[in-house]
């Protein structure tokens, strides 16, 4: 799509002098947009998939309709910096565009200014403690969200999808990025994590709306040192302990119990949490392999990584 196209978009939404710029294109097409004229920056996504593999009810415009609607909740209820939704001179959050012969949703956000997070801004146990203190108010504001959201316009990240990964994560057998062998592996741990699951019930405590995507990637520190949670496409209906465990991803084994602290309060962090959030947090890292199998560029990566993800956590955890 060229920067005139993507100017006739943006002047549906009063932005005439618009600066334009790639960001990246993984399950939309993003872009910052400087509106030279009000001095004002957004972000700019088309919803376009760079693989099939990639779609998913988040891209239809019902999905992307309560992605939006949330967005305006979040910021209207709580503390939370969010990014929100921009309307169009028609009132609406969704502009339609023809690319490559087929039909896209647009999408505009307000642009939150801020700082990536790196390592050594995680390496902390006051960020460790923050991060679940943040993580636990958005969870808060889920539980009372989850009857405002139709769960046939969302993803589901429970024991079907689960084994949908498996099957994503198979073909990387055939593509020759990953041994048999070490496929049986994540075969058997996978069946190991939905065996817990499927003892366990989906309990208002535990299953509800949750953000599904929480990386380094998606976070950034505000300029006034608080942490804003970005990107909320593949937000949907699965285990809050999921997010917790993607949340733990990021923080030095030594601080996890200070970030447990700060979701749970203290002295509510239950020994059993642990071995829970072990199974959650290879979901979260299976998530990233079949999310990106059709994806060529990653391919190498996986190829490399996975013999030592089987070797270090998959059969430890088995």
């Amino acid at each position: 799509m060229t920067d005139e196209s993507i100017c006739d978009v943006l002047s549906k939404y009063g932005i005439e002098q618009p600066d334009i710029k790639f960001i990246r294109h993984n399950e939309n097409r993003t872009f910052k947009v400087n509106d030279l004229a009000k001095g004002k920056s957004f972000l700019f996504r088309i919803h376009q998939p760079v693989t099939e593999n990639m779609a998913g009810l988040q891209h239809t415009r019902e999905g992307l309709l309560s992605e939006l609607q949330l967005l305006e909740e979040i910021a209207d209820q709580t503390e939370l910096t969010v990014q929100q939704p921009v309307r169009n001179g028609n009132g609406d959050y969704i502009t339609k565009i023809e690319l490559d012969g087929k039909g896209m949703n647009c999408t505009l956000l307000s642009w939150v200014e801020g700082a990536d997070l790196q390592k050594e801004n995680v390496s902390t146990e006051k960020f460790a403690m923050k991060l679940g203190v943040q993580m636990a108010e958005l969870h808060r504001f889920f539980r009372n969200y989850n009857n405002r959201i139709d769960p046939n316009t969302r993803p589901q990240q429970g024991i079907e999808r689960n084994n949908q990964m498996l099957l994503q994560i198979q073909r990387g057998v055939g593509k020759g990025l990953i041994f048999h062998s070490d496929f049986r592996i994540v075969e058997k741990t996978i069946q190991l994590i939905n065996s817990r699951l499927e003892s366990s019930s989906m309990a208002k405590d535990s299953w509800g709306i949750i953000h599904g995507d929480l990386n380094m990637g998606n976070l950034i520190l505000t300029s006034e040192g608080e942490i804003c949670f970005l990107d909320y496409g593949l937000f949907g209906f699965g285990y809050y302990l999921l997010d917790v465990a993607m949340g733990a991803l990021m923080i030095p084994s030594e601080h996890r119990r200070s970030f447990l602290v700060g979701y749970y309060g203290p002295g509510e962090v239950l020994e059993d949490v642990f071995a829970t959030l072990e199974g959650f947090m290879l979901v979260a890292i299976f998530g990233y392999y079949a999310f990106h199998m059709e994806n060529e560029e990653v391919h190498p990566w996986i190829q490399e990584r996975m013999p030592g993800l089987c070797a270090k956590y998959c059969l430890p955890f088995l």
